[in-house]
């Protein structure tokens, strides 16, 4: 489920771009600061997983609440939450929920509170083009890992709203053939979001099962 996030987050030949493209660079401290400038952000999203040779497309429904470094995750029934130092991974199926320290977690590439910044460390970035998507202005850039060897992904493609300057949409692919994509539907910056979100009430969950890894 993480690779769900992000909401986001790749390579052809890192030599082919030894250097950070400036155009997309702007565009992307464009839309890191318009984002760090929101206090609270909800983003309504879908997510789309395509396997390998199946044309079908696999579309789900999440929810992602974001304030600084706190998260919670809603996808499938599933629930993943921070507080900024423990993160809580409640698995519906299992009726179980893991629990681990955030520093555990600083490297993964699947970070909820990153999405939006996700390219500022370990990736070079290209400008691809501009175009419309979904009747959307926008901006076609492609990010691609540092450290290929320590990547489960090729490349990463995001699209960014020319006019609202923020990430339309991420399409991670992976090397193994697949690819997942978070398209945004709905971005909702500085709005009411209680603290009790970012932690996890275990009487919400009746008879779940802890297993506290810290």
């Amino acid at each position: 489920m993480k690779k769900a996030l992000i909401v986001l987050l790749s390579l052809v030949t890192v030599a082919a771009f030894g250097q950070y493209d400036k155009k997309a660079k702007e565009i992307l401290d464009k839309t890191s600061a318009n984002t760090k400038s929101y206090g609270t952000i909800k983003v309504d999203f879908l997510y789309i997983h395509a396997k390998v040779d199946d044309k079908k497309k696999d579309v789900k429904p999440g929810t992602l609440l974001l304030k600084g470094a706190k998260y919670r995750l809603d996808l499938m029934g599933n629930t993943i939450i921070s507080d900024s130092k423990t993160i809580w991974s409640y698995v519906k199926e299992n009726n179980e929920v893991n629990i681990s320290n955030v520093a555990d977690h600083e490297e993964s590439l699947f970070n909820p509170a990153k999405l939006f910044t996700m390219y500022e460390k370990g990736f070079k970035y290209k400008f691809i083009k501009e175009k419309f998507e979904k009747t959307h202005a926008v901006y076609e850039l492609e990010l691609y890992p540092e450290k290929v060897a320590d990547s489960e992904y090729s490349k990463i493609r995001l699209l960014i709203d020319k006019d609202k300057m923020q990430i339309f949409q991420v399409e991670y692919f992976a090397k193994d053939g697949n690819q997942v994509t978070i398209e945004i539907q709905k971005l909702t910056p500085n709005g009411p979001v209680e603290e009790k979100n970012f932690t996890f009430d275990k009487a919400a969950y009746p008879k779940v099962e802890v297993v506290d890894m810290r």
